[in-house]
């Protein structure tokens, strides 16, 4: 019986750390992060020189700003911004964009 008490309390254990390793983004943090980055990517989906990040897959959108973070891709302003992100962080932004869908199309 003790044993079967102590390897359900591991196992519980082990439940509770992947689940913290595998939570789901947070949207609500990620929209709180947006204000930096909505500075200069429009929430419209329109762009001048600058992408839109808006309606993207969050892979995709992480991956992106893991090259600027590693400096694999050029831009001062983003690999900056980048450097200060987390793994949190970065699955949040990413997942909040994604719900976001362009008013129009996207030029």
């Amino acid at each position: 019986m003790f044993k079967s008490r102590r390897i359900a309390g591991l196992a519980l254990l082990v439940a509770v750390q992947v689940s913290q390793v595998y939570a789901a983004p947070d949207l609500e943090y990620g929209e709180y992060l947006a204000s930096e980055c909505t500075t200069c990517h429009l929430l419209s989906g329109k762009q001048s020189n600058i992408p839109a990040i808006i309606d993207r897959d969050p892979e995709l959108f992480i991956a992106m700003l893991e090259a600027y973070k590693s400096r694999d891709l050029e831009n001062e302003v983003m690999q900056n911004i980048a450097q200060r992100l987390g793994a949190s962080e970065m699955e949040s932004l990413a997942a909040y964009f994604a719900t976001i869908k362009p008013k129009g199309k996207i030029e």
